[in-house]
């Protein structure tokens, strides 16, 4: 089953590069497709953490409220303390965000959506009050050329996403912490039950994905010179339908950083060709919506399918 939802995405993928090839002429330019790499690393790197955490039965709505977080801190701190140290911050913020979800989550039991939706609204706030709700411009020539800095070619952003991306993967394949983290989220009493530190696993995919978020925060922020406190709204919703529309299981248990990759190519190539056509964003809002009840609606038929033949 999985395997035939890794072949529709591909299909949808190739469909949609198609569309865009034939719908606009600056599609494939070479323009579009660095503006396409640097675009994909926004959300690509934080669908790696998701994809951690809804592996082991979590879930994370604060991501987008850390992402903008982490961009005013990266450029607010740049004429007080300098560059560097607004690097450091920005990325630490991330790790607290992220210790305080698994702390709500595993030591005071409190469901993963509720917990993250109040992170979320109270990082957001943080974001607001210490802007006034007004955006902040960099002053580091060097920071706002930062994330499209050409490596071997790739903007540095890039690069950074398929660095990520490969050292996932080899956690989740090729190591034991791979392993746990696969076990806690496909039976969490028997992982218990057989050893396994099930809380630190939770937590650790907590850090990791808010840790991403400040990172691609900051790579945002560089982008745009600019830190704001309203970007990342839509991050939730763009980057946990990547990872489900690549074949992660919403309960837990089961998925791949390849079929994440796959579903943030999708909605990244989508994304861009919307833009380039002049579609608002409430209407992408919208698309991006659809496109996350239809993927769970096929999900949940997975799991009835599995359930059945148990049966």
């Amino acid at each position: 089953m999985r395997i035939i939802l890794h072949q529709r995405v591909l299909i949808v993928l190739v469909g949609v590069v198609l569309l865009g090839a034939f719908i606009s002429p600056e599609f494939m330019t070479a323009s579009n497709f660095q503006n396409v790499q640097i675009q994909l690393a926004t959300d690509g790197i934080i669908a790696v953490g998701m994809t951690f955490v809804i592996i082991s039965g979590g879930f994370d709505l604060s991501v987008g409220s850390v992402l903008a977080l982490a961009g005013l801190t990266a450029v607010g701190l740049q004429s007080s303390l300098g560059t560097p140290a607004g690097l450091v911050l920005a990325l630490l913020m991330g790790v607290v965000v992220g210790l305080v979800n698994g702390f709500l989550v595993t030591k005071i039991g409190i469901n993963p959506f509720i917990a993250t939706l109040g992170t979320m609204t109270l990082v957001r706030g943080l974001a607001l009050g210490v802007t006034d709700t007004k955006p902040i411009s960099g002053v580091d020539e060097n920071f706002a050329t930062l994330a499209t800095l050409p490596v071997l070619g790739i903007p540095l952003a890039g690069l950074i996403f398929l660095a990520v991306l490969v050292i996932g993967f080899h956690v989740l394949t090729s190591t034991v912490i791979g392993r746990h983290i696969y076990a806690v989220g496909g039976n969490l009493e028997a992982s218990w039950l057989s050893g396994i530190k099930i809380d630190a696993y939770r937590v650790g995919t907590y850090v990791l994905t808010s840790f991403l978020a400040a990172l691609s925060g900051v790579l945002l922020a560089s982008r745009i010179n600019t830190g704001s406190p309203v970007v990342g709204r839509d991050t939730p919703l763009t980057v946990i339908s990547a990872v489900l529309l690549g074949g992660t299981n919403m309960v837990g248990g089961s998925g791949s950083l390849i079929g994440t990759l796959e579903g943030v190519l999708v909605l990244g190539v989508l994304n861009n060709e919307m833009d380039l056509m002049g579609v608002a964003d409430y209407y992408q809002t919208i698309i991006r919506g659809a496109l996350l009840v239809l993927v769970v609606l096929f999900d949940r038929f997975y799991i009835v399918r599995l359930a059945r033949r148990a049966a």
